[in-house]
């Protein structure tokens, strides 16, 4: 008898992840999350694709995307732009090895998900080559970790894109995708930024002064924050108003170098490393100030702080901050000078932080559920059949 193998299993969710980038992480970690809250029969598994299919290049090809991009950030954009809708350039982009395709499926076949997740681009578009033969035949979602409708994201055998805005979701529609096949949850984040905390005592618990305007600043995963930031913390005239709390992430250099700076200056500085309960030091701020990455401003999105954007790599940043500005939440800075002007007026005028505020609240439409939801959905749709992972042997070219 035919039967529906994936709705006779418990749930059995495989979300490929991956390093270049902190979002891509945190997002596959905002689904597993949110399934231990709600459900106690939903198996998640996050694994990294890199680490699986090019072990012994895992790090080394994280690094050195991370120093390509913060040295030649005008050639990444220009390659993203290339590369935005589907041609030759992005045909030959998405090319796989053949062993990576081998080491794919030999872990889908351990694990037997019955939904596979990718919030990493090269993941899905392995997946969609494995499906498109025929070698899988589980249900497939892809998480786009942006505000973007990228080609890199896109690929034939999803069943389901979960996109953060109705905006992307059109650009999809665009480019061909179906409505039907995206659902719009909100760039997932983890269920504790969905908490409205107590500010004050928050205020309290970090020592911080509950009558002045609280900054926080973030330069990202990697710490990237501009000298003009650097200057205007130690303006002597916020020291009466104004109290900056720094993250500098996982660059150890420029944490001591601030803690030098803080350790002298007239002005309030608290310099941190990195931080787990980022949600609280969100919760307790009445701006940030950082660079346009999906995950943090979506993180802040939920907090309802508002945001001062700088710093956009060319590419998938520059798409948040179209998306981000448009919705009067986020005020962008492309130069040092109007990052400063920008600061000082904000500073100077604090009804423009309540407005960006009140505009984040009426923008919090979704739930940290939404997205493990449609995941759900998907399995509950599952196709018929004998065995999910009854296939023909794999043959594939040294790249395909």
């Amino acid at each position: 008898m035919i039967r529906n193998e994936a709705a006779a299993m418990p749930s059995r969710i495989l979300v490929l992840s991956g390093p270049l980038g902190h979002g891509h992480l945190q997002t596959a970690k905002s689904i597993v999350e949110a399934s231990q809250l709600i459900r106690s029969d939903i198996e998640v598994e996050i694994v990294d694709y890199m680490e699986i299919t090019s072990p012994h290049l895992h790090q080394v090809g994280a690094f050195c995307y991370a120093q390509w991009v913060r040295t030649f950030p005008s050639i990444y954009g220009y390659l993203y732009k290339k590369t935005r809708h589907e041609n030759f350039m992005v045909k030959e982009a998405k090319r796989v090895r053949g062993s990576s395709l081998r080491a794919l499926l030999r872990l889908i076949e351990e694990k037997k998900p019955s939904v596979i997740v990718s919030t990493f681009p090269p993941a899905a578009v392995a997946v969609s080559k494995l499906k498109m033969r025929g070698s899988i035949n589980c249900k497939t979602a892809t998480v786009i970790t942006d505000y973007t409708d990228h080609s890199f994201w896109l690929n034939p055998g999803t069943d389901l894109y979960l996109v953060g805005s109705e905006r992307v979701a059109r650009s999809l529609m665009k480019q061909g995708i179906a409505r039907s096949t995206i659902e719009v949850t909100g760039i997932p984040v983890r269920p504790k930024f969905y908490k409205t905390y107590d500010r004050e005592q928050l205020r309290r618990k970090y020592q911080l002064d509950p009558n002045k305007l609280t900054v926080l600043l973030m330069g990202g995963g990697w710490g990237l924050i501009p000298d003009a930031v650097l200057r205007s913390m130690q303006n002597p005239k916020w020291k009466d108003r104004v109290q900056f709390v720094v993250i500098c992430g996982a660059n150890e250099k420029l944490r001591h170098r601030l803690q030098g700076v803080a350790d002298h200056s007239e002005v309030s500085i608290t310099v941190l490393g990195y931080v787990e309960q980022i949600h609280e030091w969100m919760a307790c701020s009445d701006l940030m100030m950082t660079k346009p990455g999906g995950i943090s401003t979506s993180e802040a999105l939920m907090q309802q702080l508002p945001l001062l954007l700088y710093k956009a790599l060319p590419g998938q940043e520059e798409d948040n901050v179209q998306e981000l500005v448009e919705t009067g939440m986020a005020v962008y800075a492309p130069t040092e000078a109007e990052l400063e002007m920008q600061f000082t007026w904000m500073m100077t005028d604090p009804t423009r932080i309540r407005e960006m505020r009140a505009r984040a609240k009426s923008l919090r439409k979704h739930s940290p559920y939404h997205a493990l939801s449609a995941i759900l959905t998907l399995e509950e749709s599952s196709p018929l059949s004998i065995s999910m992972y009854e296939r023909a042997p794999l043959q594939v070219n040294p790249l395909v």
